[in-house]
């Protein structure tokens, strides 16, 4: 039930969105964090809200924060971004989460609209080799 709460509240937040994104030369990420137990620690002895601060680390980068979600029954943080269609930025920013030391694994998966899939299904005959 978490995980599906989780699952919508990310696709609705991504749609509304979509537009924005478009306009401006950006792509999505899923981010989704285990903290270890010395983070845990961190967060219980000074439980604040999180998703203030990486948001405004986001926007310094040009991007937007779009949802923060934390799964009960995982453990793991859950976030959407907006950021600059820019892989070297978004590399960086990727190895500089995991050289932090306070996450036991850290997926960064890089999201598509529903538009720009059909882009992409219409390119697949460009791209589809026979089979021998």
């Amino acid at each position: 039930m978490v995980k599906a709460s989780i699952c919508v509240g990310v696709a609705t937040s991504l749609c509304a969105f979509a537009v924005a994104a478009e306009e401006t030369a950006s792509r999505y990420y899923l981010g989704i964090g285990e903290p270890d137990p010395d983070a845990w620690q961190i967060m219980i002895e000074n439980p604040t809200d999180r998703e203030k601060d990486m948001g405004r680390a986001i926007e310094t980068i040009g991007g937007e924060m779009i949802s923060y979600f934390w799964g009960l029954a995982d453990g793991k943080n859950y976030i959407t971004v907006r950021l600059p269609d820019d892989p070297g930025m978004v590399q960086a920013m990727y190895v500089s989460r995991l050289s932090q030391g306070v996450l036991k694994d850290y997926t960064f998966i890089e999201l598509m609209t529903s538009a720009d899939m059909v882009d992409a299904l219409k390119r697949v005959p460009d791209f589809t080799t026979p089979v021998e």
